[in-house]
């Protein structure tokens, strides 16, 4: 279901780019909610520069409530965008999914840091 209504947005919305808007709402709303753990995963295909993202500007998102775990993972990439962004982002906060068979392994190690205390066990 949640799938379905992802695609129906993807197909729908308007031109533009509102990740920091987007990433900046989920972790305010997150961080409200009476939880155990709270994520917010950002999937992003790098491609910081044709949207004016700066990576300073997505770290300090990334890092806005101490009660949120927000992660990135970068879904293919041009050039080496990806690996240079992962290194400007906060340690272990960024992914880098190049075959889709490591997702799975990317999810897995995101909700396990979080709940053995290591936000740093990054993955290429």
């Amino acid at each position: 279901m949640v799938l379905k209504e992802l695609l129906y947005h993807a197909q729908s919305c308007g031109n533009g780019d509102n990740t920091l808007n987007a990433m900046k709402f989920a972790i305010e709303q997150l961080a409200q909610e009476d939880a155990d753990e709270r994520f917010v995963i950002i999937l992003s295909d790098a491609n910081f520069e044709r949207h004016s993202i700066s990576p300073q500007d997505f770290s300090q998102l990334m890092t806005l409530d101490d009660h949120v775990n927000a992660f990135v993972i970068f879904l293919g990439s041009i050039d080496e965008q990806a690996t240079h962004l992962k290194c400007a982002l906060p340690t272990g906060k960024a992914f880098i999914c190049k075959e889709t068979a490591e997702f799975s392994q990317i999810l897995r190690a995101i909700f396990t840091s979080t709940v053995v205390g290591l936000t740093g066990t990054g993955q290429d």
